[in-house]
């Protein structure tokens, strides 16, 4: 585990207590022990009210689009008991159990309450104990993105060599995307080793990371229907109903997936940057098809790919100007008025690209592929290898 990353989630969970959900906890335990002490007192508005705002608060916090790099981080630290979806979950367990009695809810809400407290500390002196080593946490710089590659040990067979080949493929794939972009292109360079993975990081612009996390957002989007479709189809097996051929089902699969990346591809070259040479789209498109197709069976194998940023500060609307307002007034306020717009739907893009990127958490553990996906030999070398321009630039 990388220490820098740890004391970043550490950092992240200081945080969500501190900005609200330590108060919104303490305040539901209390309000369920007031209507305990009172049971002739009608306190359930006020705590149905508590209630959805700890859980607004939690769906709206960072660990609800927590990357997965971290999310594993979080979970080796048995921390999503105690923040995100895992507690929300939790509360929703506790407060839905048939027959519990206001005193029963009071005593199971008291005992999260002194595991969480438990929790907190752990992590206020792990916290305390990495920064007195001199160790700062891993951070991205504000309109930064970081595209995280994380590589189990056994979709390698534990072999250097494997290891080396499939950052080779993340290399030309991430080329592609940042040459679409009309971005400078970045080497991949291995920053972190976990147990039981490699870890891969590499910077992109705003439009690189648009595309990528767009294409990680179709691959749980396709990976889910395959699921439901095969759910399905088990369900009406196990009731006796007729079901399509095994082969059928499989083609059906297999188109979904494969007309996905095609579209998709065809769809990212589109919207590619003006600096992009005209006459390398048809290429580039053939690349992007293929590099779409091995991120997509990557993560069936048991890989995980995120693109994560910092999440950008909401900027302050510009307070109106009256009819009294001199000309100079009005013109600084509809200067003002269009730099906040540039913002606002900055921010929009920067927190879109966040959820995207981070899509891939929501996956179920894969310990064997289930996609319909065949990679041809020759899709070692990729289109972009092939471009003499590029030859030519890096002899140069």
């Amino acid at each position: 585990m990388d220490a820098s990353r740890l004391l970043s989630v550490l950092n992240d969970i200081e945080s969500e207590f501190e900005n609200g959900l330590t108060r919104l906890l303490t305040t539901l335990v209390q309000q369920y022990t007031t209507a305990r002490d009172s049971p002739t007192v009608d306190n359930a508005p006020t705590i149905q009210k508590t209630f959805a705002s700890l859980l607004e608060f939690i769906d709206n916090g960072r660990f609800t689009n927590y990357p997965p790099s971290k999310t594993g981080i979080l979970r080796a630290i048995e921390g999503d008991a105690f923040v995100g979806p895992g507690l929300k979950g939790r509360l929703n367990t506790l407060l839905s159990v048939a027959g519990q009695t206001t005193a029963g809810i009071v005593s199971a809400l008291t005992a999260l309450q002194a595991d969480v407290t438990t929790f907190k500390k752990s992590c206020a002196q792990t916290k305390a104990g990495l920064e007195a080593l001199g160790l700062s946490p891993h951070s991205i710089s504000p309109g930064a993105f970081e595209v995280g590659v994380l590589i189990p040990e056994t979709l390698v067979d534990h072999k250097l060599s494997s290891l080396v080949k499939e950052l080779g493929t993340w290399n030309k794939i991430l080329r592609g995307f940042q040459e679409v972009a009309g971005e400078e292109e970045r080497e991949v360079t291995v920053v972190g080793l976990a147990s039981g993975s490699y870890e891969a990081y590499i910077p992109l612009g705003l439009l690189a990371a648009s595309y990528l996390s767009r294409t990680i957002d179709k691959v749980l989007e396709w990976y889910s229907k395959v699921l439901e479709i095969r759910k399905h189809r088990l369900e009406l097996k196990e009731l006796g109903a007729p079901t399509a051929e095994t082969s059928a089902i499989q083609k059906h699969e297999k188109d979904l997936i494969e007309k996905g990346i095609e579209a998709l591809a065809k769809e990212i070259v589109k919207e590619a940057h003006p600096k992009v040479d005209q006459t390398r789209k048809h290429e580039l498109e053939t690349h992007l098809t293929i590099s779409i197709r091995q991120i997509t069976r990557f993560v069936d194998r048991g890989g995980n790919v995120e693109v994560a940023s910092t999440p950008p500060k909401i900027a302050e609307q510009p307070a109106t100007v009256g009819d009294e307002a001199t000309s100079e007034e009005k013109k600084d306020y509809d200067r003002l008025l269009d730099e906040y717009k540039k913002l606002n739907l900055q921010a929009q893009k920067v927190n879109e690209i966040i959820r995207s990127g981070s899509a891939l958490r929501q996956l179920p553990a894969r310990p064997e592929p289930i996609l319909q996906i065949e990679m041809d030999s020759d899709e070692d070398t990729t289109a972009i290898e092939k471009h003499p321009k590029r030859k030519a630039e890096k002899s140069s």
